[in-house]
């Protein structure tokens, strides 16, 4: 298998780790923002649908505000915590077991299960599970 095939070997390749590191965070918290927006929406929405003088189109149009906001924010938060975990899971691979450098790494080659990575700094190699 190419190291290109899984779009995370390639971006770990393209970018390092650091920046894939730090993407994914600035990424999970968007989606963590994006959450609490649609909560507002959910919240938002019942509050128009307890309004007494409306229609049942106005009524329909509410409660369909109300599903639309709680999906996008249950998407949201699960995107959150993939990405949370996933770039977690990583960190805490990160380490080179001789010295001890977090970070310092380069991608030799990979497959779904994992990532085989050599240090920077003493050449070490070992691998990341995925």
């Amino acid at each position: 298998m190419s190291l290109t095939a899984n779009p995370l070997l390639e971006a770990l390749q393209r970018l390092g780790f650091r920046k894939w590191y730090e993407r994914q965070l600035l990424g999970g918290h968007a989606h963590l923002v994006l959450t609490v927006f649609a909560l507002l929406g959910v919240l938002g929405g019942f509050e128009a649908y307890a309004r007494a003088a409306q229609t049942p189109a106005d009524r329909l149009l509410d409660l369909l505000a109300i599903a639309l906001s709680a999906l996008i924010g249950i998407w949201a938060l699960r995107q959150y915590g993939q990405r949370m975990a996933q770039a977690e899971f990583i960190a805490n691979q990160a380490s080179c077991p001789d010295c001890g450098h977090y970070g310092r790494w380069r991608c030799l080659q990979g497959n779904a299960k994992g990532i085989e990575v050599a240090c920077k700094d003493c050449q070490r190699h070992w691998r990341i599970e995925t």
